[in-house]
């Protein structure tokens, strides 16, 4: 049953365009990442941001960044799993 929602979740997350929006934000508030229409995410880190690009693709969402590729697990809940199992949960408005 779990692998059958999982994968309805992540069909529903590909039938929304880019398929996140909103901030996510780790337990200690240092970390977040705010996703938006078209494709844009802005990863605000100790007061400084950076603008990235993102797409969701076979259940995960994958971040280009100067540095490289980010891919990061979306969780059952709808949380990200960050690096270092970090996990990432939405913030309500």
């Amino acid at each position: 049953m779990k692998k059958i929602c999982t994968i309805i979740f992540v069909i529903l997350l590909s039938a929304c365009g880019s398929g996140l929006n909103g901030t996510y934000t780790d337990a200690s508030g240092i970390v977040s990442y705010t996703f938006k229409s078209g494709g844009k995410v802005t990863m605000a880190t100790m007061g400084l941001e950076t603008e990235m690009e993102y797409r969701v693709e076979d259940g995960k969402v994958k971040i280009g960044s100067p540095q490289g590729a980010l891919v990061m697990p979306i969780l059952e809940d709808g949380s990200i799993q960050g690096p270092m199992g970090i996990k990432f949960t939405k913030q309500k408005k």
